[in-house]
């Protein structure tokens, strides 16, 4: 696969997963207007917990999968089996420690939601695992048509449910969460019918010991560094609910939701490159990759970042009604992070693609530390915005820091992979026009 396939590739992930991000977005706006400021704030939280579970405990598999996939160690049986088997072992586990969190945590950060509903939330752990454990088979086949079927289908899951169960039954949180258990059992199912039609893979036949060891060693490097960007991204929303209150949580809940879809860039194309640099043993190759991706994607999510700060009054007042109208002012300040750490997604991945996931932990640690810190200080003074400047901060630090160690270790100047080139613009058009044809 030569640059432009890796291009073409890039360019028809974002084409599709543009209708993702527009399904995602009415289910937001759906939720958000129907539930309230408050019933988001409670909503979110409660996503929150089996979604951090799962950060927590899955130990790299998904990373893992796409690396070993890639290197063709081990066969495709082995390392679906395995996985398989990993993912419903890690699953019970998480539910334990949800478990052990509910009972002695609950008063701390969920003192608004019943036990029962966080009990439900519990539930969706296997589901997350087996869609998300699943959906990474497809990336590191390369197999992207698959891939992005599967997360176009989620959105649109979503929007439906939560049409039916939130704004027609009129279930409030608990419909909002059924839609949600919904849409992750559909990914499910969607993946294991591709999986069967296009690789014959089934009812998981063997385990493999061999590849179980060497997977977990080498997601288990990575695997903080996941955490911690985790961590990162939102203990923010926590810290709101512990100083401030559920009504904070959904107003910036709002803001970071609606600024992380600029990231619809560096996933696309950071899925693509990790796929691709896992496949590649020539480091200029490598480096030539890594280089395109990022420029490009730090030039795209300049331009969409810009147009959103602009729009955002507009948008944020139209969707999602007056009352969400202080979700304006975290959303602009959280908006430079958010650009500048679309580009450190790109070199992350590269850095794991060539099997140094340890990198970004050591990276990972430092900016996680240093938004813990902010955070602390400035949400009790500043609400929200302290909370958006905290995040948008740790996310410039890590992606100057990602830069500086990329450049100095390809010897690349930052010019290659902060610049748009003309070429790239050539790219642009000829890609393009090909497509429309």
């Amino acid at each position: 696969m030569n640059q432009k396939s890796v291009f073409h590739n890039s360019l028809l992930t974002i084409v599709r997963q543009v209708f993702s991000i527009v399904f995602g977005f009415l289910a937001m706006v759906l939720i958000a207007r129907v539930l309230g400021k408050e019933g988001q704030g409670q909503y979110t939280l409660a996503i929150l917990l089996p979604t951090l579970l799962y950060t927590l405990m899955n130990s790299g598999v998904p990373v893992s999968t796409v690396f070993f996939i890639g290197q063709k160690k081990y066969s495709d049986e082995e390392i679906y089996s395995t996985t398989i088997y990993s993912t419903l072992i890690l699953s019970l586990l998480s539910i334990l420690i949800g478990l052990v969190v509910v009972f002695f945590f609950k008063d701390y950060f969920f003192a608004s939601l019943t036990t029962g509903l966080l009990f439900s939330t519990l539930l969706i752990i296997p589901l997350i695992y087996l869609q998300k454990n699943l959906q990474t088979y497809f990336q590191g086949k390369e197999d992207f048509k698959s891939y992005n079927m599967i997360i176009i289908l989620n959105q649109l899951g979503l929007l439906i449910f939560s049409l039916v169960f939130v704004w027609y039954l009129q279930l409030g949180i608990e419909g909002a969460i059924l839609g949600f258990a919904c849409s992750q059992l559909i990914m499910v199912l969607v993946s294991v019918v591709f999986m069967y039609r296009d690789y014959r893979l089934g009812f998981p036949k063997l385990f493999s010991s061999t590849y179980f060891k060497d997977s977990l060693f080498f997601g288990l490097k990575g695997h903080l560094s996941n955490v911690l960007s985790f961590i990162n991204y939102r203990i923010d929303m926590f810290l709101l609910a512990y100083f401030i209150d559920d009504i904070a949580v959904g107003i910036y809940s709002i803001a970071v939701l609606l600024a992380e879809r600029i990231w619809l860039v560096s996933q696309s194309v950071s899925s693509v490159l990790f796929a691709r640099v896992a496949n590649l043993t020539s480091e200029k190759e490598q480096n030539i990759f890594t280089s395109l991706a990022s420029r490009n994607t730090l030039f795209i999510t300049l331009l969409g970042g810009g147009f959103l700060a602009l729009i955002s009054h507009w948008l944020i007042l139209t969707f999602f009604g007056t009352e969400y109208s202080e979700s304006i002012e975290p959303f602009l300040y959280i908006i430079p992070g958010i650009i500048l750490f679309s580009m450190s997604k790109v070199l992350a991945n590269d850095f794991i693609g060539r099997g140094f996931p340890e990198i970004n932990t050591y990276i990972a640690l430092i900016t996680a530390l240093t938004n813990l810190v902010l955070n602390l200080w400035l949400i009790p003074i500043y609400g929200t915005k302290g909370a958006a400047i905290s995040t948008s901060t740790s996310y410039i630090l890590d992606a100057l820091i990602k830069s500086i160690y990329f450049s100095r270790k390809n010897n690349i100047p930052f010019s290659e992979f902060y610049l748009i080139k003309s070429s790239d613009i050539k790219l642009y058009k000829s890609k393009i026009t090909k497509l429309f044809n």
